[in-house]
This record gives structure tokens, sequence and C-alpha cells, in this order.
């Protein structure tokens, strides 16, 4: 979560990202590698970000709406 969370600030992405890692479990805690942030993740009810909003207390809605607004130029 925190090489995450780093590589989130360091290319200065906004709202929501998604990281994907591979494991090689020959390297131990050595063998994490980020391969891509991706900044458009998938918004389907079954995707990861609206479930992961829904366990936050956060409707589908409420993420769309925040998307939209922290997306905007105003802001």
């Amino acid at each position: 979560c925190a090489i995450a969370e780093q590589a989130h600030r360091i290319l200065g992405c906004r709202g929501v990202t998604r990281a994907d890692f591979r494991y090689d479990p020959a390297q131990g805690a050595e063998g994490i590698y980020l391969l891509e942030i991706n900044t458009q993740p998938g918004m389907t009810p079954t995707s990861l970000v609206p479930e992961q909003a829904e366990f936050c207390g956060i409707t589908f809605d409420q993420l769309c709406q925040w998307l939209v607004e922290d997306a905007s130029c105003a802001r």
C-alpha cells in the first residue's frame, strides 16, 4: 500500500488510481515490483474501486460525484 501511495504522489496523480504489482517469492521482500499505475481504474459496480468505497461507507453516487468534483478545473 505504501509503495502504491508513493508512486501516486511522485507521478502527480489525482483522484483514484490502481497500482499493479508482481511478486517474486524467490526474492522475498525485495521481490515486489510495481508494474504500472492505472489512472482510470474500473468503475463498474463489481470493480475494486466501488467495492472499496462501499466498504468505507461511500455510495457509488457519492464516489462518482467526488470523482467529477476532484477532476474539475475549479478545484
